[in-house]
């Protein structure tokens, strides 16, 4: 038997098959009065705590490998950092290292540790600024405007007298002596004049600017002479040699250190003028910076 023509089944044309297997694009949806639609809320993205910081118990590991200069400065940033940077037995450690004698000041005794809760660290405070106070000397009190130097160059004879009084701060600085106790006097345009023989030199300082009440003071820098065979042999090397003399000065209290003054004349012209005379202190043959000459003047004028 024939099936039934209605039975068999009719082949879907192309473009609907096609078509059918497509996804379709839904429709927008339009809401309307009373419709009633439940959104999904998007995760949530809530701010990371901090992290918290490290426990205080980790400072006590890192204040054995900090210096004096380091452990006093973290030890004053709160409480919990004082207490963990100024334990005694880490400046016993610093003081050990940098200044061992300086334990035996300390007596392991419980009276000694009721005064300080930390003895170490007063010990190494102290030997530590006396270090300090060894590096630079305080500022002279005595200016250069306050002094004047007096010269006076005579020969043995008499005949010949070479004075002149100067101001110290007025003293131009010899070349390439910026800085050091260490002055030339020009008198070039004094027509002053020295003949041979022994010159007797006489160098003082004065304190000129006194203050209210106070007298000046003097100082003799240097009475010295110098010999004959010397002063002939600058006035006969054309009239334009040198001589100098240098002696020592007095020690300043109970001692100090070995400090000579030294003069020198220069003569400029074959006819024995004097160029100019050079005035300077020196410390083993070496002049000293201007700062300690007026600290060593003004333990004599102030």
């Amino acid at each position: 038997m024939r099936p039934h023509p209605s039975s068999i089944p009719r082949p879907v044309p192309p473009a609907a098959q096609s078509s059918s297997s497509i996804p379709q694009r839904p429709h927008p949806v339009r809401a309307t009065a009373g419709s009633h639609f439940h959104l999904a809320a998007a995760p949530s993205t809530a701010p990371r705590p901090d992290p918290s910081p490290p426990p205080w118990e980790a400072l006590h590991l890192v204040a054995p490998f900090l210096d004096d200069a380091s452990l006093a400065a973290v030890s004053c940033v709160s409480t919990s950092w004082h207490t963990a940077f100024a334990a005694d037995d880490l400046w016993a450690r610093l003081c050990a290292q940098h200044f061992p004698s300086a334990l035996g000041l300390l007596l392991d005794t419980d009276s000694d540790r009721r005064c300080s809760s930390s003895p170490h660290r007063r010990l190494f405070k102290l030997f530590r600024s006396a270090s300090v106070r060894c590096r630079s000397l305080p500022a002279p009190r005595l200016a250069l405007a306050d002094v004047s130097f007096a010269v006076d160059v005579v020969t043995a004879s008499g005949d010949n007298t070479l004075s002149f009084l100067v101001a110290a701060d007025k003293a131009a600085h010899v070349e390439n002596s910026a800085g050091l106790f260490l002055f030339g006097v020009d008198l070039s345009g004094r027509n002053g004049a020295i003949g041979p023989g022994e010159w007797r030199v006489r160098w003082t300082a004065v304190r000129t600017a006194a203050r209210r009440g106070e007298e000046p003071a003097a100082l003799l820098m240097m009475d010295a002479k110098v010999p004959a065979a010397r002063a002939a042999g600058a006035v006969a090397f054309g009239g334009r040699g040198e001589a100098g003399v240098s002696a020592r000065l007095p020690a300043p209290g109970c001692g100090g250190a070995k400090l000579d003054a030294e003069v020198v004349v220069e003569l400029a012209r074959e006819e024995k003028g004097v160029g100019k005379v050079r005035l300077g202190v020196m410390c083993e043959c070496q002049y000293v910076c201007a700062d300690e000459g007026l600290r060593y003047l003004q333990h004599f004028l102030l």
